[in-house]
């Protein structure tokens, strides 16, 4: 089998913006390289191409121009070609979300890099072998939602404990790892799906891959330098690395928690890699669908309290931040609804073999994920979020009544249900993916 990796450089330059937070944040300079980074596999029939994008998202048409220039350069068809962002809080500007707006210079940056590794990778193609294990990785990633015994559902309640019941939602503990090796059956590749949010902060206030890249750079450090690394992040809408019931004293965030997030992941990805059985070939392909979704419409009486709280800095626990962003955001909604009608939502599956990727464009929730897993006909199921287009958090339907990730914005736009939907579409996909 025909495999190669290679990697192209996005790292933001020094003074734009940084998307991902409630206010203006500018890049004061480089932690550590972020990178467009592809692996593409061709069976001798056809060729799929698997690329993580160290960004907090990706716009659809930043994807749609890649996959023209890969096409125009080496033929491999769009819907074999998937961009998963790591979603990365230290990225660069391509993401309009609250107050930060995209750069059109970087993403067409952006555009020509993914295209730059997928068609280098393709160059670098050499007859290896390929293989598949799942692993676990337990304490390190968290489901940020809690039901509380008030009844009301909160995000990140730690201040709160002494009222926190339980955790809403499921949790997806898998290090889900497609491996390549040579025929002296030492690993040369990987591509690796794992779910928590990029929100360690080790950079610092400095562009960084977040706990993505240290994990890189663990790999790296064993194998070497040309060993090719893709990262695919899993349904992490509600899951981070922050642990809501340890005490105030724990290390959350920082070099120690990118540390422990992203050396736990390189450790199981090694375990498995050095167990790994590997074969000469895997039967690859390929689908895509697009969607149509239903948008939250704001009614008259929320226009009205909007603009009525306009200058408010009265902080609101719930949703965090103030009365005045969140009056900035139901207004912007209600703009976009104008002009907007439905969401457009593109899903795609890609198979290695009894593998298969599925994708789509949302902040998932992990149990809407894990629902694609218990559907689907495959043998081993790598759910993929923030892939190919970004439309905002994807609640399942009962996260809904409070917490900040439905809380009603651009950022979270789209009606109840609409996750469940997703399942339903992805999982059919995946069936006529399978025959």
């Amino acid at each position: 089998m025909q495999i190669g990796f290679s990697s192209a450089n996005i790292t933001p330059s020094y003074g734009m913006e940084v998307p991902g937070g409630m206010s203006k944040r500018f890049t004061q300079g480089v932690h550590d390289e972020l990178q467009a980074t592809a692996a593409v596999f061709d069976d001798g029939e056809q060729a799929v191409a698997l690329v993580g994008v160290d960004s907090l998202s990706i716009k659809h048409s930043v994807v749609e121009r890649a996959r023209e220039i890969i096409f125009d350069a080496i033929g491999i068809v769009p819907e074999h070609v998937m961009c998963g962002a790591s979603h990365t809080h230290a990225g660069g500007p391509a993401a309009d979300i609250f107050i930060s707006e995209s750069d059109p210079e970087y993403l067409t940056h952006m555009s020509r890099q993914i295209a730059t590794a997928v068609i280098d990778a393709n160059r670098r193609k050499q007859e290896l072998q390929v293989g598949v294990r799942v692993g676990e990785v337990k304490g390190v990633a968290h489901p940020r939602r809690w039901l509380m015994k008030d009844g009301s559902q909160r995000s990140h309640p730690r201040a709160d404990q002494a009222n926190m019941d339980r955790p809403q939602g499921e949790l997806d503990e898998s290090c889900n790892v497609v491996g390549v090796a040579g025929e002296d059956g030492i690993p040369r590749g990987c591509v690796v799906n794992f779910t928590c949010h990029g929100t360690t902060g080790w950079g610092a206030g400095f562009a960084s891959a977040d706990w993505i890249g240290y994990f890189r750079q663990c790999l790296k450090r064993v194998f070497g330098d040309d060993f090719g690394v893709v990262f695919l992040n899993g349904a992490c809408g509600d899951v981070t690395q922050v642990d809501n019931t340890q005490d105030p004293d724990y290390v959350q965030s920082g070099p120690i928690a990118a540390r422990r997030v992203g050396g736990s992941v390189a450790g199981e990805t090694l375990k498995q890699l050095v167990q790994m059985r590997f074969v000469d070939s895997m039967a690859v392909g390929g689908k895509r669908v697009q969607i149509e979704l239903e948008p939250r419409v704001p009614t008259e009486e929320q226009i009205a309290w909007a603009r009525e709280h306009a200058e408010s800095t009265e902080p609101n626990p719930a949703r965090w931040a103030t009365d005045s962003i969140w009056s900035r955001e139901w207004l912007n909604l209600a703009k976009m609804v104008e002009t907007e009608a439905v969401v457009p939502c593109e899903l795609q599956a890609i198979r290695i073999g009894d593998t298969a990727f599925a994708s789509n464009p949302g902040e998932f929730f992990c149990s809407l994920g894990m629902g694609i897993k218990r559907g689907s006909p495959f043998g081993n199921t790598f759910v993929v979020e923030l892939a190919n287009g970004s439309i905002g958090y994807v609640p399942s339907e009962d996260a809904y009544e409070g917490g900040y990730e439905s809380q009603m914005a651009p950022s979270s736009k789209l009606v109840a249900g609409s996750g469940e939907k997703i399942v339903a579409e992805t999982i059919e996909l995946l069936k006529g993916l399978h025959r």
